[in-house]
């Protein structure tokens, strides 16, 4: 299914295919419409056909709520107010906001934010420049070929699009299949994020959540806001939930502070400035909010070795430090362990057998075993690209227009993004954002990273001619 947001009057001297209608594409989409001087195509595909929306904004649930404050998820890094004064500006998204709160503090449903980028979407669509086109495209991108003159992209229903510049803005791709055999007896939901399958659990069910990140979170908000009354169980290998939110904090000033060296200087730094901070009357939230800005320089800089260590060693504490959830959403956490309908656990499922779960208890030598009825996946995606089962990554690693970093953990690019080929070099033609680039710039997952990145990106296209 196509839809023709606007045509050019000139005939466009560039077109660009942005895989993926997320956060990321429509960021990017918007950013081009906003810099082109020149007759520009874009071709936004999103294979689900519900654009603006990805896996993180297309929850239907007002209780799912950003991790951000409003304040700082503006789409566009050179307007960083433009969702604050949508939000402002809408009566509907008014209704849904604390009115005892400044909204730029507010931490909105995500559902809210999906509509602002179905606005954003709009505004492209209605701007007076007639040398914009925005075509969607309801379908998958399956392959990526390139020819003397043009990309040409592969759809499932086998129609094939010529354009100059591909743009991958994959987001986070389906969680990992669970590591780990499961009987037939027991229902498995493989993606937490289908809520269908999660209204489908019995209020009386037993669930285990594989996971105690923000998808189990998310997870565990659905289950009470269906009046769950079975016990619900969370596992992961540390056990640790993320870290609330606070109000009021005082900022951390770097200026006068060296630069950690390596990232097992910077985790010691990390620890050592947040006492120094909270000794001051400062909070540990304002150290790590300032620090996380020059995590991407230092991890660049560091060996893979030193990575690797990073990633075994410290990602679970820097995760739970760094994506922070609502003060509410954490004490409904800590009420629901209170009256022991949640319980968390530290450890790792070893096999389902019937309806019995074993798991290996951290620092216990005997397994646990216990009955369950559901089996919920909040597990996160892959680390490694290899495991991603998404056609498209998989036909550009086999034709090596593609090639994992260093870590394996997404694509080997150069600092605007442009993909390297197998054979190392860089493409003048290929370029991806967001979770692909993970591996090598570490924070790109959040809006505030990706704006940015976009804003990068979108002035690097428009030079191509």
């Amino acid at each position: 299914m196509t839809s023709q947001a606007k045509r050019v009057n000139a005939k466009p001297s560039l077109k660009i295919g942005i895989v993926g209608g997320g956060f990321s594409g429509v960021a990017l989409a918007a950013t081009l419409c906003r810099l082109a001087d020149q007759p520009v195509m874009i071709h936004l595909f999103e294979k689900t056909g519900c654009f603006a929306a990805g896996e993180a904004y297309g929850t239907p649930f007002p209780f799912h709520l950003l991790n951000v404050r409003a304040k700082d998820m503006s789409a566009f890094e050179e307007d960083p107010l433009h969702f604050l004064h949508w939000l402002t500006a809408n009566q509907a998204a008014q209704a849904m906001l604390d009115p005892d709160i400044s909204p730029s503090e507010q931490f909105v449903p995500r559902v809210l934010y999906h509509h602002y980028l179905q606005d954003v979407l709009a505004e492209i669509s209605g701007a007076a420049q007639a040398t914009i086109t925005l075509v969607l495209e309801s379908a998958e991108v399956i392959d990526i070929e390139r020819t003397s003159h043009a990309a040409i992209l592969t759809l499932a229903d086998q129609r094939q699009i010529q354009v100059n510049q591909v743009v991958l803005a994959l987001g986070n791709h389906a969680p990992s299949a669970f590591p780990f055999p499961v009987s037939p007896q027991v229902q498995t939901i493989p993606n937490s994020w289908d809520y269908t399958a999660l209204s489908a659990i019995p209020k009386t069910a037993t669930v285990l959540i594989v996971g105690t990140g923000l998808s189990m979170v998310d997870a565990v908000l659905t289950l009470h806001h269906q009046q769950h009354q079975g016990l619900v169980y969370a596992v992961s290998r540390h056990g640790l939930l993320p870290l609330p939110h606070t109000e009021g904090c005082v900022p951390f000033d770097l200026t006068a502070l060296p630069t950690p060296s390596d990232l097992l200087a910077f985790s010691r730094f990390v620890r050592t400035q947040s006492q120094l901070h909270m000794k001051a009357g400062g909070d540990w939230r304002s150290v790590v909010s300032a620090l996380r800005w020059h995590l991407p320089a230092l991890w660049q800089q560091a060996s893979v070795t030193s990575k690797k260590r990073f990633l075994r060693h410290l990602l679970s504490y820097w995760n739970i430090h760094r994506h922070r959830i609502h003060a509410k959403l954490a004490a409904l956490l800590s009420h629901l362990r209170a009256i022991k309908q949640l319980k968390i656990m530290s450890g790792r499922v070893k096999r389902v057998v019937n309806r019995t779960v074993e798991i290996q208890l951290r620092h216990a030598h005997d397994s646990l075993h216990m009955e369950v009825d559901w089996l919920v996946n909040c597990m996160g995606p892959p680390l490694k690209l290899s495991a991603m089962q998404q056609p498209l990554v998989q036909a550009l690693l086999q034709r090596g227009l593609a090639t994992p970093d260093d870590l394996e953990m997404g694509f080997a690019v150069s600092a605007v993004g442009a993909l390297k080929s197998r054979e190392g070099d860089v493409s003048d033609w290929l370029y991806t954002l967001g979770p692909p680039v993970k591996g090598t710039f570490w924070e790109c997952s959040a809006v505030p990273d990706i704006r940015k990145q976009s804003l990068q990106l979108a002035r690097h296209l428009c030079r191509h001619e």
